[in-house]
């Protein structure tokens, strides 16, 4: 027998007494059990604390409150510490809190695409118009349409005082009182963001009554910030603290009861013993390496694939032979069930962040659609010391832009390697084409000989791949067009 099937046949064979746990039983499984809900605990809460991270991360670095937006005005570079950020359009992020500033204006500037979810990651509820039913989509793929809108965002259940004053708004229902702004600004050229800028910092958040704060936004691209969430003991006290400082959430009770079987509950006082938070440190640590398993092994995932011979994944499972419906929705649920697909959960946020109908849709030319590689055409994960080369085909198909970014397989942020500004190429950069118009991108820690278009990578550090096409033309739904494999051509 294996030593790891050695450890859960010595909890199986415990010793019980006339039916009863011995002393020592009772002692080793109330730890195991401990630890174990402690696991399973962060595995699920890691979409709130990833939330939490970010707001205290980007927070500390530049202010806090729905008046303050950071915007990534040079694109966001390595040393911003998040996971899997977009490297090739301008982001804004902010923060609100509804207790604080009750019902929230957005007034949204013509040409972004954003989004706004809760805290637990889930979309915020907006308007049915037209059969269309818009969960968390502001700008391009929401009800304004890229023309600009005025929009409400209010706690669920919450109505007007009086009736028609909320007749202007698209209104957006939020579960949490803490809410999460992602704007993406666009632009035509890597030598000109003043467009994508632009947009951004056209829109203006402030409460629907009272005096409204003037809005700043905090240029962030060359100041250093970690948003990235805790993988020890400390994620339990963040946790911990959004339980205390938000609405009792009434979604998954018994996810609920198993944080306060291990002491976090809403109104009580989280004190571990010192056993305790040994066995807390041991399971955050366990359960952030289960969640990278997960990732790194995504593609052997039922209906993970995009395409049955490749191995890249989608976040919201596609059946290889269909991508024009997903089989999970915007809470990762699945279609056919309902039940949340926990390993897909998993992967999506312990590498990644935010989620939207537009993220998800399928609808020819808005949105955006994405697509995650964590190994090469051998199936090995890919490796900083190892040279790799990439076929495009000609014409990728996205109406907007697409890209091909590299991400550090710890972190999820950005490959950060010297003398390099961002581990990605895009469809503005100048890229080299073959004769075909296919493109070639070579992967490595040095360029190799005649190698056009380069992204460098850090020898002795894992890494993965997003390819992203925002606003997906018809050849994408249709499959006619499939990336290649990452094929290891060498070695540093």
């Amino acid at each position: 027998m294996s030593t790891e099937a050695d450890r859960y046949q010595e909890l199986a064979s415990l010793p019980f007494d006339g039916g009863q746990p011995t002393d020592v039983t009772a002692r080793t499984l109330t730890d195991e059990l401990y630890f174990q809900r402690a696991v399973q605990a962060y595995l699920w809460a890691l979409p709130a604390v990833n939330a939490c991270a970010m707001r205290d991360g980007l927070g500390e670095a530049f202010g806090r409150g729905y008046s303050v937006m950071a915007v990534f005005e040079q694109r966001l570079k390595p040393r911003t510490l998040i996971t899997t950020p977009n490297c090739d359009v301008i982001y804004g992020m902010a923060f609100a809190n509804l207790a604080e500033t009750g019902p929230l204006v957005v007034e949204a500037a013509p040409g972004i695409q954003g989004l706004v979810d809760d805290f637990w990651h889930r979309p915020l509820t907006g308007p049915l118009i037209g059969g269309v039913q818009y969960l968390g989509d502001i700008g391009l793929p929401g009800p304004d349409h890229g023309k600009g809108g005025r929009y409400l965002i209010v706690p669920d259940g919450a109505e007007p005082e009086t009736e028609g004053a909320w007749e202007e708004y698209f209104v957006y229902r939020s579960r949490t009182n803490n809410i999460y702004f992602l704007l993406r600004g666009f632009f035509s050229s890597v030598d000109d963001l003043a467009p994508g800028v632009a947009s951004i910092e056209g829109i203006r958040l402030h409460p629907l009554s009272g005096e409204a704060e003037p809005m700043r936004f905090a240029h962030a691209s060359e100041v250093p910030a970690n948003a990235l969430f805790p993988r020890d003991a400390t994620f339990y006290d963040t946790l911990n603290a959004f339980v205390q400082a938000d609405r009792i959430d009434g979604v998954d009770p018994y996810m609920h009861g198993v944080l306060a079987a291990l002491g976090i509950a809403k109104g009580t006082t989280f004190a571990p013993d010192p056993r305790q938070q040994q066995l807390l440190q041991a399971a955050a640590q366990t359960a952030w390496k289960s969640a990278k398993t997960i990732a790194s092994g995504f593609d052997a995932e039922p209906d993970a694939l995009w395409w049955e011979d490749r191995h890249w994944v989608a976040h919201a499972k596609t059946a290889p032979d269909d991508f024009w419906h997903t089989l999970l929705d915007e809470e990762f649920r699945t279609r056919a069930a309902g039940h949340t697909d926990v390993n897909a959960k998993a992967h999506m946020f312990v590498n990644h962040y935010s989620i939207s109908t537009g993220m998800i849709s399928s609808v020819v030319g808005f949105g955006a659609k994405y697509a995650a590689c964590y190994r090469d055409a051998a199936g090995d994960l890919l490796t900083g010391e190892h040279t790799y080369r990439i076929d495009l085909p000609a014409d990728p198909p996205a109406k907007l832009f697409w890209s091909l970014t590299l991400y550090d397989a710890e972190t999820a942020a950005e490959v950060d390697a010297d003398g390099q500004t961002f581990s990605s190429l895009n469809g503005m950069n100048a890229i080299a084409f073959n004769d075909d118009k296919s493109i070639t991108i070579h992967i490595g820690p040095e360029r190799p000989e005649d190698a056009a278009n380069w992204i460098k990578t850090v020898p002795g550090r894992g890494w993965f791949s997003l390819i992203r096409w925002y606003g997906p033309e018809q050849a994408f739904f249709d499959r006619k067009y499939k990336p290649g494999d990452f094929t290891r051509t060498g070695s540093a």
